[in-house]
């Protein structure tokens, strides 16, 4: 007699869906692991173009902000330089009884005296140009007139110029007239006063200057800092595994598995026992 045995088609069917179910365990425990639902292209490919963009779109605004945060860096320093000078020329508070330099020279001192006070003035000037710096770079007194500083407002779209002018036309002319007259054999005190007024409109004016700069790039921080919140949620929702999703979905596969390997086991062991009733 011949005896024909037929292939074990349940075990198959339990195999596959062991090695299916396996699969998914792998993925899932890689997402979990990994924190992210896109790990290569073959899990959402237009999710990973869209996601890459926003990533990429994020890079470019943490440039922009880091240029916007240098800028004023940058201002806020030439502007403690230039309220530094304008103090000295306009005085303290009330209270204070140093009335600056303006006040000196229109005080009842002597020309030697005030000659001497305008002397110390343009010392302490040269010291403050001189530490004013940012990068290496005077902020006051001429670096930056001929190549004014740029910086970004956004990602390439739009830019900040800073050009802290150098005091080589009001303010420079007036500075040097106060030199000039504070080093003069023949003192001239009205001369000084014209030009330490001169000095301290200009000195204003700069700081004015700086004021709508600084107005500006704190309006465009908060734009990209807006803009940034919201590019990452969204990259976010779209990277992000939900966990909650996922441990349910791990725990259901791992249930499939431990059935199909129950499967197997049983298939397995029935055809065992088909044989050895044929033979028994």
């Amino acid at each position: 007699m011949t005896i024909y045995f037929s292939t074990n088609i349940p075990e198959m069917r339990a195999i596959s869906t062991f090695n299916r179910v396996s699969t998914n365990i792998s993925e899932i425990q890689r997402r979990i692991t990994t924190g992210q639902r896109i790990n290569s292209g073959k899990d959402d490919p237009g999710g990973l173009i869209v996601r890459e963009g926003m990533r990429a779109d994020i890079k470019n605004i943490n440039a922009a902000q880091a240029g916007m945060n240098q800028a004023e860096i940058l201002m806020n320093t030439a502007a403690n330089g230039m309220s530094q000078l304008l103090e000295l020329l306009n005085g303290g508070e009330p209270a204070n009884d140093n009335g600056g330099l303006l006040g000196e020279l229109n005080g009842s001192m002597t020309d030697a005296q005030k000659q001497n006070v305008a002397k110390d003035f343009m010392n302490l000037y040269d010291s403050i140009v001189t530490t004013t710096t940012y990068n290496g770079q005077k902020l006051i007194g001429g670096d930056l007139s001929s190549t004014p500083k740029d910086y970004q407002l956004g990602d390439g779209v739009g830019k900040l110029q800073i050009g802290i002018a150098d005091f080589s036309s009001a303010t420079g002319g007036a500075a040097a007239a106060l030199a000039a007259a504070v080093v003069s054999g023949s003192y001239n005190n009205n001369t000084a006063i014209a030009a330490a007024t001169a000095l301290q409109t200009a000195i204003a004016g700069e700081l004015g200057y700086l004021g709508g700069k600084q107005k500006v790039a704190a309006q465009a921080l908060l734009a990209l800092d807006s803009r940034l919140t919201s590019v990452t949620e969204s990259e976010g929702r779209i990277s992000n595994i939900d966990l909650a999703a996922e441990s349910s979905r791990l725990a259901r596969s791992e249930l499939l598995a431990q059935n199909a390997m129950n499967s197997i086991t049983y298939n397995q062991s029935y055809a065992a026992f088909a044989v050895n009733s044929l033979f028994g």
